[in-house]
């Protein structure tokens, strides 16, 4: 079995090392277009203690400790200056991005997968002859690649604006603080990723964004001007941005399938959910567990493509309908931003609540995933 993974994300290295582990004897090899130094983000969100939790990409690492993962289990939400502190109800870990990407691609290397870096997009037929199984693992770049029409994908872009930053200043528990001046509400999104740094995400209206003038400030005065907004929390620690990572609406993509012909599709290729219930990278793991679990003990790729489909679908759906809700949630904020800190408080935590829950979905498709 020969075996291309497009993309040297999380999605995709968890994928192709733990494959390479279940079939050792496959032909499985990583093209990514960046350069190897080029990993964009600051600190993602993971779930429980490595090596414990096997959502966790950290718990596939023989050192994970040497990433300085900080584990967070206090929520606090911040309106109107005064702050309600709960508990997360679960231990969540947050990680640098790029430092988890380099010991994941590290640990490919390891084990004999190739990874080669700025690779050019090539046609649909060409890879069809080269190769057995492509996996879509490139986050939401849809247009790097014309796939089969079954696996065409939706695309939607959400109301707000948002620009991922980082931050000096440490956080101790995940945080959502609501800020608001004469141009209308910003909404902070913060949490320690380090010993020494923090996402900090910055989303607000559209309205706002354009009140603001945010569009017509340099990248740093811009930054300066978020810093002012949120001096409260970040005192005299500023915001920093990355190459790549300007101020965009949220979107939200989807596909009615997961593979087709010699093409699947897995982690943000496959579904993007908005980044406030904190899912994307467990998505991601999930998913690619699922697709090793298919692949090694179906026979045949089409039948194993047809097992993942029919077990990846409905999570993905459950996913798509616990983001929406909650991006809508920010979306319509300026409705609540009236209400006292415990009012919002308990709109916030009942903003999914009509739902089915998705953590139960994840463990079930994981418990099966891993069960070979």
């Amino acid at each position: 079995m020969k075996i291309l993974v497009i993309g040297a994300g999380p999605a995709g290295l968890i994928f192709a090392n733990q494959m390479k582990q279940a079939q050792p004897g496959w032909d499985i090899s990583i093209a990514e277009k960046n350069t190897q130094d080029e990993v964009q983000g600051w600190g993602v969100v993971l779930p429980g203690r490595p090596p414990r939790h096997p959502a966790n990409p950290l718990s596939y690492l023989e050192q994970p400790e040497l990433l300085h993962p900080q584990f967070l289990e206090e929520f606090k939400l911040v309106h109107h200056d005064q702050p309600k502190l709960m508990s997360t109800g679960v231990t969540l870990c947050g990680v640098e991005r790029r430092a988890l990407v380099q010991a994941l691609r590290a640990k490919c290397v390891a084990a004999g997968i190739a990874i080669r870096y700025e690779v050019a997009p090539v046609s649909k037929a060409q890879l069809e002859a080269e190769y057995d199984l492509v996996v879509l693992a490139h986050g939401v770049s849809h247009k790097a690649l014309a796939l089969p029409p079954a696996l065409a994908p939706r695309i939607a872009f959400g109301r707000n604006k948002y620009i991922w930053y980082g931050t000096t200043q440490p956080f101790d528990q995940m945080n959502l603080v609501f800020r608001a001046n004469d141009t209308g509400v910003f909404i902070g999104h913060a949490y320690r990723y380090s010993d020494t740094m923090s996402t900090f995400i910055v989303e607000c209206s559209e309205q706002t964004y354009a009140r603001a003038e945010l569009e017509m400030r340099t990248e740093r005065a811009a930054a300066a001007y978020l810093a002012r907004v949120f001096e409260p929390e970040l005192g005299k620690h500023g915001l920093f941005s990355q190459p790549g990572q300007s101020w965009r609406n949220f979107m939200t993509l989807s596909r009615d399938k997961a593979g087709d012909g010699k093409f699947v599709l897995i982690g943000d290729a496959l579904q993007s959910g908005h980044f406030s219930i904190g899912n994307g990278t467990t998505m991601a793991v999930v998913s690619a567990l699922l697709l090793v679990k298919t692949l090694a003990s179906e026979a045949g790729t089409a039948a194993a493509l047809d097992s993942f489909n029919a077990r990846v679908l409905p999570l993905v759906q459950l996913f798509r309908e616990h983001a929406d809700s909650s991006r809508l949630w920010f979306e319509t904020v300026g409705e609540r931003i009236g209400l006292g800190n415990a009012e919002l408080s308990a709109s916030f935590d009942a903003r999914r609540q009509d739902l089915p829950p998705l953590q139960d979905a994840l463990m079930a498709t994981l418990g099966y995933a891993l069960s070979r």
